[in-house]
């Protein structure tokens, strides 16, 4: 799955050369008081009005939106002055209270940092030893020159451990499973002419043992003693 990513890139930025392209920056807002359904846009302003102290150069939020508000390939002030001249992008995750949507978010947040380090000739892995993906907290522990340990402690609120965080940077997220409690309707086509109601659950394909008896003439018989069900002719 891609994303459309909105570009409104903030007008008076600094454009600064990065020294080197070494890191894309994985960010969370940080403010547990914006957590609405304007969270996103909240921010977005927030930091326009403070674009001199501190500014990134995507916001992900509001059900899996994509907004760019600064160049990439440029130097942006998000992780500190030993970070930022080495990052080509620094991307922010918007808070919400709403799982629903965090998974939505989420998963954009996940396809956007992988897609900015494809870009950016960099590793798809977070917080390894060389170059490639790094959260905040990584910059704060091994570069120094600054004290935040984002996104962590935000995503484990929300159900996604450092283990897997690490993993969906690395393979990207799956399509999702259809839910067990769930079975989705379907039909089973035979012969290229009949069709058989069907449900699909687990990503299997189950059907009536009658309505195939029913389609082909046999006759079903089922064994209470032996818990068998049996097929036959019918003559």
């Amino acid at each position: 799955m891609s994303y459309v990513i909105e570009k409104r890139l903030m007008s008076g930025l600094p454009n600064a050369r990065l020294d080197s392209v070494k890191y894309v920056i994985a960010h969370e807002s940080g403010n547990p008081n914006n957590c609405g359904p304007g969270a996103l846009e909240n921010e977005i302003a927030y930091m326009n009005r403070n674009k001199a102290n501190a500014f990134t150069s995507h916001w992900v939020g509001d059900g899996g939106r994509i907004v760019q508000i600064a160049p990439v390939n440029r130097v942006q002030y998000g992780c500190g002055p030993k970070g930022n001249p080495l990052s080509y992008a620094q991307v922010e995750l918007a808070r919400t209270n709403d799982k629903e949507q965090f998974k939505k978010d989420y998963a954009a947040y996940i396809w956007l940092l992988r897609e900015l380090a494809k870009e950016a000739g960099l590793p798809a892995i977070l917080d390894g030893s060389g170059n490639g993906i790094k959260s905040h907290r990584w910059i704060t522990d091994n570069l120094k020159g600054t004290t935040h340990r984002d996104p962590y402690s935000y995503l484990e609120s929300m159900g996604i451990s450092e283990t897997q965080f690490k993993l969906d940077i690395k393979n990207g997220i799956k399509k999702e499973v259809v839910n067990v409690d769930k079975p989705v309707e379907t039909k089973v086509m035979l012969n290229d002419a009949k069709m058989i109601p069907a449900i699909i659950k687990d990503d299997r394909t189950y059907v009536q043992v009658r309505e195939i008896a029913d389609l082909l003439g046999l006759k079903l018989v089922y064994n209470n003693e032996s818990k068998t069900t049996k097929l036959y002719e019918v003559k």
